[in-house]
């Protein structure tokens, strides 16, 4: 695990980098799109966070007895450092106050209000924690949202008289608003202190909305008999920015059937989960039983974020069943939603060409790779008189020639059709299809690539393994190149090289294996200076040729 924990801390790295470029660009150009993209990427690392937290908690104590003990220590020390936290800002707020020439300057903004929401909070901490009472946590959050408001309506007040007073006051107006930052800063610690309380007790790293988010959509299910008994476990994995976990009665264990009223919970930005829930409704409609059933849906409020709360189908996803060395279940899985996908493309195909702009796809995920594996991103220069040149500039060679091969009608696709959005049950047969935000109508390609390179990416290295993998990679490229022959597609081979190009440089961006990240972009600049090598030759890009051989990872 602590390769796991380095690699993973490696991307969260990475990620912030990113948000930092993102972050300067808009401070230069407005644009809602990109701000969210950035809000989007912070709900990532927020879960990221939480996920190497609680990888690092089972590392250093294992699943012993002292786990729980561990778990109330940490959550003190966590605790221990708001406070001093708390105490500093406290010695702000008297170094601010010596700024003034008349302490009466700040009676008229009645600060006294503040200290007694903060007061009262604090007075919370100790009971919440010694008696494990989620009620006295989510308490402190909500002396945060008082002390919000507090400060808004204080911020209101002393803006407008910056606008109208004399110049003689306007440093005593600086120095007061400076004043209420520093006490609203004490409810974000309270706020913080009642999450690492509700961590304790829950034994998940979660915030104090999303828990409150939690009760309301078992509310919204009819589920109150669960509300005082609430058990979560967290389902990691993906850049979805999503929060996503089983939620059910803590005193039964999880798929313990029916009675047991587990579902799944899914907490994050309404713009994705909204689209999510229309996908799930437009393809259970498509496929009765291929996706869970949404069992409530509460769309976000006051800028918070939205709620779906689904069925729970107790499956494993089929890149569990591939790293957990059970190949023949594996490959009867993948067999079968190959099969149900190749249905949905068949059934929902439309007449007119559709461009998938992989090419463009590819461009926008450069900055990322970039700021994971610099070194292999910005790569250039030349051996001997042959010039290397960069995977941007090969990509924007190729921009204006992908528009001659477009996919010669759409349907729908899933969007991120991978591995870890497959559930399958050996039992029964069925699949079950996840993670469905992305599902449009579009170049069926875009999901087998997107698959090929989902296999590809698994980090193992053993070498029987490896070459199950490369078998099951192989399988679902025939397949599709079957679709494809009774398509009447002509240019698939072209599209999917495009396809393969893109999958294989936004895969590096969450590959923890540096190894596999050196082989994933080999593969892209070579399939990338194929295409242009075609298209440089004259000949029309429907006649090229993929090498298979990219499809194949040796384990060394």
């Amino acid at each position: 695990m602590l390769n796991e924990i380095k690699g993973g801390f490696r991307i969260l790295v990475g990620d912030v980098l990113q948000a930092a470029h993102e972050s300067r660009e808009l401070l230069h150009e407005r644009d809602p799109d990109k701000s969210r993209v950035l809000y989007h990427r912070a709900s990532y690392i927020n879960t990221q966070v939480a996920l190497l937290q609680k990888q690092t908690m089972e590392l250093f104590l294992g699943k012993t007895e002292g786990y729980k003990e561990g778990l109330y220590l940490l959550g003190i020390s966590s605790i221990a450092s708001r406070l001093e936290r708390m105490t500093d800002i406290l010695l702000n707020l008297d170094r601010q106050a010596g700024y003034l020439s008349d302490l009466g300057f700040l009676k008229r903004y009645r600060l006294d209000d503040f200290f007694s929401e903060i007061l009262h909070g604090m007075a919370k901490i100790t009971p919440a924690l010694e008696r494990r009472e989620v009620s006295l946590a989510i308490l402190l959050g909500q002396v945060e949202e008082r002390l919000d408001g507090l400060y808004a309506d204080r911020f209101r007040k002393i803006t407008a008289a910056l606008s109208s007073s004399g110049a003689g006051s306007k440093g005593e107006l600086v120095t007061s608003l400076m004043i209420v930052h520093y006490l609203e800063r004490l409810g974000d610690m309270l706020l913080e202190i009642g999450e690492k309380i509700i961590y304790v007790i829950i034994g998940e790293k979660i915030k104090l909305e999303q828990y409150k988010a939690m009760g309301a959509g078992l509310r919204a299910t009819g589920r109150r008999n669960m509300l005082g008994k609430m058990g979560f476990r967290s389902i990691w994995g993906g850049r979805s920015g999503c929060r996503i976990g089983v939620l059910g009665d803590s005193e039964a264990p999880t798929g313990a059937g029916p009675g047991s009223e587990t579902v799944l919970f899914k907490h994050g930005p309404d713009f994705k989960l909204t689209r999510e829930r229309d996908n799930l409704k437009l393809w259970g409609q498509l496929r009765p039983g291929l996706t869970p059933q949404v069992k409530a849906f509460l769309p976000a409020v006051a800028g918070r974020e939205a709620t779906l709360i689904l069925e729970y189908v107790p499956s494993r996803n089929l890149q569990t069943l591939f790293m957990e060395n059970a190949p023949e279940e594996a490959f009867q899985g993948l067999e079968r939603v190959m099969q149900v996908m190749a249905g949905v493309w068949w059934e929902t195909r439309k007449d007119g060409q559709v461009l998938a702009e992989f090419v463009r796809q590819a461009q926008t995920r450069l900055v990322g790779a970039g700021c994971l594996y610099p070194q292999l991103i910005g790569k250039k220069g030349a051996i001997g008189p042959m010039p290397i040149e960069s995977l941007a500039s090969l990509l924007q060679a190729l921009l204006p020639t992908e528009p001659s091969v477009p996919a010669p009608c759409g349907m729908r696709i899933h969007g991120d059709f991978n591995l870890s959005n497959i559930l399958y049950d050996p039992d029964s047969g069925r699949v079950h299809v996840l993670d469905l935000y992305r599902s449009r109508e579009s170049d069926y390609v875009q999901d087998v690539s997107v698959m090929l390179v989902s296999i590809l990416r698994l980090p193992v290295f053993n070498p029987d393994t490896r070459r199950r993998l490369n078998a099951a990679a192989d399988q679902a490229y025939v397949f599709a190149e079957d679709f494809a022959r009774n398509l009447g597609d002509d240019t698939y081979k072209a599209r999917l090289a495009f396809g393969l190009a893109r999958s294989f440089l936004s895969s590096t961006r969450f590959v923890l294996e540096e190894r596999l990240a050196v082989k994933f972009i080999e593969r892209t600049r070579y399939i990338l200076e194929k295409l242009l090598c075609h298209a440089r030759s004259g000949k029309p890009l429907g006649s090229f040729a993929l090498d298979k051989g990219v499809l194949s990872i040796d384990p060394n």
